[in-house]
């Protein structure tokens, strides 16, 4: 009988011991997940990033072209006037 209780003891430490390990395995696996999760809000964020500063870039070039076509035009209607007033 004393035989039969060490070895269910023997038995009860084992199991306690593989389902301290399963735990342990199942709360690597939530933090991956959360990790993984949280890594592809992060590349969506930058994506979304990305795509706004290529849209302000575009944006910003053809204002700056816009701007040069308006100095230039001032430029050329100074020479006409000063042309008109000579």
């Amino acid at each position: 009988m004393e035989a039969e209780v060490k070895q269910l003891r023997r038995e009860l430490k084992l199991k306690d011991d593989r389902c301290l390990t399963a735990e342990r395995e199942v709360q690597t696996l939530r933090q991956y997940k959360e990790s993984h999760n949280e890594t592809e809000i992060l590349m969506s964020a930058l994506s979304a990033m990305q795509d706004k500063n290529t849209h302000l870039e575009n944006s910003l070039s053809a204002e700056t072209r816009i701007k040069l076509d308006l100095f230039s035009a001032l430029g050329e209607a100074k020479r006409q006037l000063e042309i008109h007033e000579s």
